[in-house]
């Protein structure tokens, strides 16, 4: 019966294909819907596995495809050759490489080529919006206004789990708290660079005031430490591309939110760390030090990797988490530091591979952001770097990068920073589209600094 739901829905994409073609008008509605499912398509569940393994524990379970796959599928049948040249696909198809090669280090090689079909799909994703978004500078505004629909519903569906369900680590539908924090890192950054830069409208302010909201809600330490450094870096930056009046009206109303949310907080950590001990909340992990140290011993024994897919697989049968000490309620979890995971399973080649793959966009992100200080794209570059750097420091904790749900989100980050590199010339031969942005009036005339509106809410 799956094969008959796939069939159907590969078809739907021809008249998606052609109807796209010929309402170019109705671009940015597709856009902000493939935002939107960026976030969503994973709590919706609007995917399935045309061959599936659910007792699989590693975490890909099957050969997977989404709705969002398809959508992507039919914009890219739709757009029109360009001659951009694709960034970061030297890193990508370095990394590919390297979990392709780390099938035949695989005890079962169809559950690793489960993952390395996953990033098929996550590359043809990033590749997808860095063409669309170099072509036509709607898409970027489009794709993050959909996106900032998908944070406000999870917003939602985390306050009314606190206050309605009387749940105290809220979920959004994602699979666990943690997932939530990381989505809103990719989110909120860069709509409160935008913020600071001088966005109008109620979008930006609303988007800058849930991360700080859905890091209380989550009660997650690393989620709420990581916020608050990610604003802080945004507001430095922001700063240091020139101060004015309206920066100064952000940081005062910046201080009211975060006074009145602190109840919030106070009351959420409270509630999870009931002893009030301050070890409590700054304390260790016994259980993360051993699952990490059975990280290591794999990676000693097996420098080429035990598979993509296999960590626990290789953790239990190679008897690494008993020397490691952890405990046997722990023998199905994974190590919680996504480099670690990948150094396990990809080995020495693919934790380089995948160092770099997470640098080049970092990189570009903020070097290209910072030369373009009279550009509101050059504030939205910082901002998608910060959310970039964020997530990175957050992987040291968790391992959930791995997941469909984060690398989306990735592959949407990294093809918006392609993108808007590219129409701002960052690689020679990039064609320029500075033209078809419309120059806002300046912030201040202390200032004396331009900035180009992304046009957010038009």
């Amino acid at each position: 019966m799956k094969w008959i739901y796939l069939a159907i829905a590969i078809t739907a994409v021809i008249p998606l294909v052609g109807w796209l073609r010929h309402n170019s008008r109705e671009t940015p509605k597709i856009w902000m819907l493939v935002g939107f499912l960026v976030i969503q398509h994973g709590p919706l569940h609007v995917y399935m596995a045309i061959i599936s393994w659910p007792a699989w524990p590693g975490y890909v379970v099957g050969a997977e495809i989404s709705l969002l796959d398809l959508i992507v599928l039919a914009i890219y049948l739709s757009l029109p050759r360009g001659q951009h040249p694709l960034p970061f696909k030297f890193s990508m198809g370095c990394y590919f490489f390297a979990v392709m090669l780390s099938v035949f280090q695989a005890s079962v090689p169809e559950a690793a080529l489960f993952y390395a079909w996953q990033l098929a799909r996550i590359f043809f994703v990033f590749v997808v919006i860095s063409t669309a978004s170099a072509q036509d500078p709607r898409v970027s505004p489009s794709l993050l206004k959909g996106m900032a629909f998908g944070l406000i519903l999870a917003m939602c569906e985390a306050l009314w789990e606190r206050f309605g369900l009387g749940i105290l680590r809220t979920q959004a539908g994602f699979s666990h708290e943690n997932f939530l924090g990381v989505v809103s890192h990719f989110v909120v950054f860069p709509f409160f660079a935008l913020l600071m830069a001088g966005e109008r409208g109620w979008l930006a302010p609303m988007i800058s005031l849930a991360g700080i909201i859905i890091a209380a809600l989550t009660a997650s330490r690393a989620t709420f430490a990581l916020a608050v450094f990610g604003y802080g870096v945004v507001f430095i930056a922001s700063a240091m591309r020139g101060w004015n009046s309206r920066k100064t009206i952000v940081a005062a109303i910046s201080l009211v939110a975060i006074f009145a949310v602190a109840p919030l907080i106070v009351s959420s950590f409270a509630d999870r760390f009931q002893s009030g001990a301050v070890g409590a909340f700054f304390g260790t992990d016994e259980t993360r030090v051993a699952l990490a140290q059975a990280a290591s011993m794999i990676l000693a024994d097996h420098p080429m990797g035990v598979g993509a897919n296999h960590f626990v697989i290789a953790a239990n049968t190679g008897g690494y988490y008993q020397r490691a000490g952890v405990s046997w309620t722990n023998f199905s979890a994974l190590v919680h530091n996504a480099y670690w995971l990948v150094a396990a399973e990809t080995g020495y080649v693919g934790i380089i591979s995948f160092v770099a793959l997470l640098l080049s966009p970092l990189i570009v992100a903020f070097r290209c952001g910072w030369r373009h200080r009279r550009d509101q794209r050059g504030d939205l570059l910082l901002g998608l770097g910060v959310a970039l750097l964020t997530v990175y420091l957050h992987s040291f904790y968790e391992w959930i990068f791995v997941k469909f749900e984060i690398q989306y989100m990735f592959a949407a980050s990294v093809g918006l920073i392609a993108g808007l590199a590219q129409e701002l010339g960052y690689w020679q031969g990039a064609r320029t589209l500075a033209t078809q942005f419309r120059p806002a009036k300046p912030a201040s005339s202390s200032a004396e600094r331009h900035a180009t509106n992304i046009k957010l809410n038009r």
